[in-house]
């Protein structure tokens, strides 16, 4: 089966961590492991061949194990999804990479070349076995397949989301392909879905055929129709990439379309603009790496306080050990509690004139950086570092 096709890629990364547990290694260090060598380990196998999802999911599991600190057998405790360390660094994750998404990016790629074209070994070899008298986007399986050519075919719908089409002779687009125009068509009870788009214009004359339009198109897409610039009527119609402003294929963009798409199908909402900046700003403070992550746990509220604990049923009493009056939240232990509050008593800046309340320590974080300059927040942040080791000790 693809499983066990494709099971030593997984055993080349369990073998690679498996050395790494057997160094004491940090947080931060543990990160750049995984996102340089553990991750690019199936790079190569992705490029050609989709990579089944139980085998991803393998991989992901063993470097989330990784990342929160199992070293032999033993369980710890993961406190946040796979899926969200996977987001970006600025969308509040780690910037993992998600090896499924990965994987289509790097099969779009391969699909891009056939759709371009050109005089490789390889167009050439996959136009005449596989798409002879159509283009890429609207070929088939056919018959008796390779898993390199059914692999390929995975991207279209990632190429299909993220591409336009720019009209020229419109003889390779379809009149249900909404791409080329900004709103999808709405059609006319009895129209003709067999035409294209050179059927709606005179090459000539380079004016529409206005009874054709009608005939076909309700009227707000016959006025989005001939809004459509006719000059490259002598051209071939062209594929863009529309994630760039030069119109030109990336794997980097085509991840983030195939991460967009997953986070619709589940629902998750997008980071709006005040979230962007305040994780970017976060992340571009001129603080030690191991400090910065520390910051983002709180943000995150996934230290291992006493009553984050009691939230993933361990037997503890969740009030402060130290001051015996409130719970031990992110912000009690970090703001509000006395001993914290004797450290921020000694720094000298507007920190001291901040309420001693604080419920929610990413609110906390987002009214700071309102009031801070980036030389303040560097110093928050050192003293916040250091007020969590102390307790921890």
């Amino acid at each position: 089966s693809n499983v066990s096709t494709f099971r030593e890629v997984q055993e080349r990364v369990t073998k690679k961590v498996k050395v790494w547990k057997e160094k004491n290694i940090s947080k931060v260090g543990r990160e750049v492991l995984i996102k340089t060598v553990a991750q690019a380990i199936p790079t190569y196998s992705m490029s050609m061949f989709k990579i089944p999802k139980r085998i991803c999911d393998d991989i992901n599991s063993v470097l989330a194990k990784y990342w929160w600190g199992q070293t032999r057998d033993e369980k710890k405790i993961h406190w946040i999804k796979w899926g969200k360390l996977c987001n970006s660094k600025d969308r509040g994750g780690m910037g993992f990479r998600d090896i499924h998404a990965f994987n289509l990016a790097m099969l779009a790629k391969q699909a891009w070349r056939l759709i371009q074209g050109g005089h490789s070994l390889f167009f050439r070899v996959y136009k005449t076995r596989y798409f002879p008298t159509c283009s890429f986007m609207e070929a088939g399986l056919g018959s008796n397949p390779s898993y390199v050519w059914c692999s390929l075919l995975e991207a279209k719908d990632l190429i299909k989301a993220a591409t336009v089409w720019k009209v020229g002779d419109g003889k390779s687009i379809k009149l249900e392909d909404h791409r080329w125009l900004p709103h999808p068509p709405k059609f006319q009870p009895n129209a003709n879905l067999s035409l294209r788009v050179s059927d709606l214009f005179d090459p000539c004359t380079k004016q529409w055929h206005t009874h054709v339009l009608h005939t076909n198109f309700m009227q707000s897409t016959v006025e989005d129709i001939q809004r459509v610039d006719l000059r490259n009527t002598h051209s071939k119609d062209e594929l863009l990439w529309k994630e760039n402003k030069k119109g030109t294929f990336s794997v980097k963009t085509a991840y983030q379309v195939t991460i967009r798409q997953q986070q619709q199908e589940q629902g998750e909402s997008s980071s709006t603009q005040d979230v962007w900046r305040m994780w970017n700003r976060l992340w571009q403070l001129h603080i030690p790496p191991k400090v910065r992550n520390i910051v983002w746990r709180a943000c995150s509220d996934i230290l291992h306080t006493r009553t984050n604990l009691c939230r993933r049923k361990m037997p503890l009493d969740p009030v402060c050990e130290i001051c015996q009056k409130q719970n031990e939240t992110v912000a009690h232990a970090l703001w509000s509690c006395p001993m914290a509050r004797n450290v921020w008593a000694l720094v000298s800046s507007k920190l001291q004139k901040r309420s001693l309340e604080a419920e929610d320590f990413y609110i906390l974080v987002r009214e700071l950086m309102a009031v801070l300059s980036t030389k303040e927040l560097e110093i928050w942040a050192m003293v916040s570092w250091s007020i969590w080791n102390a307790r921890s000790r």
